[in-house]
């Protein structure tokens, strides 16, 4: 008799951990078009075709530590549309780039869009996605900043507490 109860106490333990998902401040979605469509960075007469969305994907989970990927089964308080941007000067061993995030709220509509840039020096070889992973952290950190201090999206936060799942994104595709 006591086994049976311990199973069914375990049981109903383990059922509630799996049904308590506790969201994630943030679900990061990157288009695969900038997988499908890579950017040519052209360094003198050769170059490198980037694919940025598998780049911006692995640095924004470095940056932000409480996000998933947008996707089925994922909850998150907002959705960030990242939009990425690079351009490299060989001349000044400079490499540019840009982040436009559209953040999104459990009603589908866009609480706000943030643009945030910054540059990074060094020359560009063929383990290019270094310095491009260099980059777009730069840039995370500074778009992370201005979301904390966006009164647009705290005010959103502090009105709507309902998570959001991750099949929204699929109409982002």
């Amino acid at each position: 008799m006591k086994k049976i109860k311990s199973f069914f106490v375990i049981l109903l333990l383990s059922f509630i951990s799996t049904n308590a998902q506790s969201a994630n401040d943030y679900l990061i979605y990157v288009s695969n078009f900038y997988d499908k469509h890579p950017t040519h960075i052209k360094v003198y007469r050769s170059g490198y075709w980037v694919n940025q969305a598998t780049i911006l994907k692995n640095s924004s989970k470095a940056i932000f530590t409480s996000s998933a990927n947008c996707e089925k089964n994922q909850y998150g308080k907002l959705i960030l549309s990242l939009e990425p941007k690079i351009f490299y000067n060989p001349l000044m061993t400079t490499l540019y780039g840009g982040i436009t995030a559209k953040i999104y709220g459990h009603d589908g509509k866009i609480i706000t869009t943030i643009y945030s840039e910054d540059e990074t020096q060094g020359i560009l070889t063929v383990l290019y996605e270094k310095l491009v992973d260099k980059l777009y952290k730069k840039i995370l950190i500074q778009l992370q900043n201005q979301i904390s201090t966006n009164e647009a999206i705290n005010l959103y936060l502090q009105k709507n507490s309902e998570p959001i799942e991750g099949t929204f994104c699929s109409i982002l595709n």
